[in-house]
């Protein structure tokens, strides 16, 4: 039996250059003010209803992908976190959803919100769950749907103090959005990813200890799955050459060889993200009590969830005694937690 190779695409590396191609398939992460506005960016973005009618509001992460202006675009939409009132075991488990369905790591991070209806600590939710350094990554999104020109909206939301402390924890990365007129221009979706790809250029895409470990487990997971199939991907390429020949034969083969590789990878994703331990908080601990404190923590953390504020109040008197060492506790921590887990 004839075998056809097919050339293999590169795998981009975690290690290659942030430059992005038009070929690079884009990974973006959404939160927002409110779930309304995240699902309206995400249809005009998309140019299609991914969400249906009834859907107001968004408390379970979703991810949708298509072709946008000739480039593969995925937006994976996290729960709103400002209108939610979701127990914590289901919204840590949703947000390990949107870390593994964004594995190896956001080359983005939108945060959607109301130009008109502006609040200071509007991410407080979000940075309390990927750190400080998520901001560096994130694209401030201002969607409206007003027949306003674009001047006068910008000249009115600028002088909004509100929007000038938001713009500057992102380094002034934001972007004004109309909605109304990207659904007959397509202009506005243009001006975004391009923003995104500055950002890209500048900063590669975002990643943390969280996203390093849920894309090893996936990757693992990926494997398993791929092997339990081994006997009907056989069948299938047997049918595929009894079928088909020379360009044909490559084609066909190159299109089933990537819907085997994108259903493993969902399935991989949905397997982690239910296995995975969220342990994101206790970085973002780490920034908010100092090095020293978040060493007593980890202490703390050895003899139940209570520990924690104790050992960080010790460790916070510590914490020039402690110094480096607070890194080198925190990689054996999290190397045992994760091990466990």
């Amino acid at each position: 039996m004839a075998s056809v190779k097919v050339k293999p695409r590169r795998r981009l590396s975690l290690d290659s250059p942030p430059n992005l191609s038009r070929e690079t398939p884009l990974r973006i992460l959404v939160f927002g003010d409110s779930s309304q506005n995240q699902i309206s960016l995400t249809r005009s973005v998309l140019g299609q209803d991914v969400f249906t009618r009834d859907e107001v509001n968004i408390s379970a992460t979703k991810k949708n992908s298509g072709v946008v202006q000739e480039r593969n675009i995925t937006l994976v939409n996290a729960p709103n976190l400002q209108d939610n009132a979701l127990p914590d075991s289901i919204l840590h488990k949703e947000l390990r959803k949107a870390v593994c369905f964004s594995c190896p790591g956001p080359h983005a991070v939108l945060f959607v919100v109301d130009p008109f209806n502006l609040t200071s600590n509007t991410m407080k939710p979000m940075v309390h769950f990927f750190g400080e350094h998520v901001l560096r990554h994130t694209l401030i999104v201002l969607y409206h749907e007003r027949g306003m020109r674009v001047l006068s909206i910008e000249d009115e939301v600028k002088k909004n103090k509100s929007f000038r402390e938001l713009a500057e924890k992102c380094s002034q990365n934001y972007l004004f959005f109309n909605g109304e007129v990207n659904w007959t221009e397509g202009s506005q979706t243009q001006a975004l990813l391009t923003k995104v790809d500055e950002m890209v250029s500048e900063h590669g895409m975002f990643s943390n200890m969280e996203f390093k470990d849920a894309e090893k487990r996936i990757q693992k997971e990926e494997r398993f799955i791929k092997k339990s199939k081994e006997k009907e991907i056989r069948e299938t390429l047997k049918t595929l050459e009894n079928q088909h020949s020379g360009e044909a034969l490559a084609s066909e083969i190159l299109k089933y060889e990537e819907k085997i590789q994108s259903e493993c990878r969902e399935k991989a994703e949905l397997v982690v993200a239910d296995k995975l331990g969220f342990t994101v908080r206790f970085v973002d601990y780490a920034v908010a009590v100092g090095k020293g404190a978040f060493v007593g923590a980890l202490l703390g953390f050895a003899v139940g969830y209570e520990g924690m504020a104790a050992g960080a109040a010790i460790g916070a008197g510590l914490g020039a005694v402690f110094g480096g060492a607070a890194n080198a506790a925190w990689s054996y921590i999290y190397k045992s937690f994760t091990d466990a887990h």
